[in-house]
């Protein structure tokens, strides 16, 4: 263990909550059309464990639990930019009409990946909600998302970093 007098900050530069960005598969799964959304703020992704009771004899007397899946979540706002015809961003109205389909249309492909780090990116399937973030009369048009998950999401190559 290391005495408290020899501990120092790590070297380094510190990373910021801007550094991650997002795209929306705004083609099919077979043939994927990856639109990023620069406007994005609040980005939160969540995983929450799905465990189950491994517990045997061996563990005498305490609980053993083992990941088997996990509830994943990601939610994040988008400020709302319209261009010259009023309309606001593509990748936008694709997540509010997904958000609002029944069944599989109600399921978009997204990517999340940190801009430097190259192993932090994620992709997955998620089913769509979206709802106004901001109602105050004189307020910036935000529109807030949370993106389910299907069960799907997994470790990919960062799409940001270049393969050497």
């Amino acid at each position: 263990m290391a005495e408290f007098e020899d501990i120092e900050p790590t070297p380094g530069d510190n990373g910021n909550t801007f550094e991650w960005l997002l795209d929306i598969n705004t083609g099919t799964r077979e043939t994927p059309v990856w639109t990023n959304l620069p406007d994005i703020t609040g980005v939160n992704p969540t995983g929450a464990p799905k465990l189950k009771d491994v517990t045997t004899y061996a563990n005498k007397g305490n609980t053993a639990q083992r990941k088997v899946g996990e509830d994943f979540t990601f939610a994040f706002a988008v400020l709302g930019i319209r261009d010259d015809t009023g309309e606001f961003q593509a990748a936008v109205i694709a997540l509010i009409e997904a958000a609002d389909a029944i069944g599989e249309d109600n399921v978009v492909g997204y990517r999340y990946y940190h801009a430097t780090s190259p192993s932090l990116a994620y992709e997955g399937t998620a089913a769509v909600q979206w709802n106004r973030q901001n109602t105050g009369n004189d307020d910036p048009e935000f529109f807030a998302f949370t993106l389910t998950g299907q069960g799907d999401r997994a470790r990919i190559t960062n799409p940001a970093i270049p393969e050497s």
